[in-house]
């Protein structure tokens, strides 16, 4: 059981709060949602301060999403793929004349 003090708000208030709720699980910018419902995002913005203020939204947002590299870039490799077919892998550090030769061959072999 939830024992934390009630937070009244005001008929006003219940609005932009449920609608900067509606903002966060679209996951868009209050400036997006904004335009996208017909308000104004300075409303919104001045909503949002007061309502943290009072203690009824977290200051803070997740922006950033986890990830996962599936084929990460190793220094030096390479693998190029023509579109004949052929596939020319190398490592190590390659002049611009070199490549320009290796690749050139490449391109005739059928």
């Amino acid at each position: 059981m939830d024992h934390s003090p009630e937070i009244s708000l005001t008929k006003r208030q219940r609005y932009w709060f449920t609608h900067l709720q509606a903002c966060e699980a679209s996951g868009k910018s209050i400036a997006a949602y904004a335009k996208e419902h017909g308000l104004k995002d300075k409303s919104m913005y001045a909503s949002k301060k007061a309502l943290i203020s009072k203690g009824v939204l977290s200051s803070t947002r997740a922006r950033f999403q986890r990830v996962q590299v599936v084929n990460p870039v190793v220094a030096n490799q390479w693998l190029i793929q023509l579109p004949n077919g052929v596939s020319v892998s190398f490592a190590g550090a390659v002049d611009e004349r070199a490549l320009a030769a290796v690749l050139n061959t490449a391109a005739v072999i059928e």
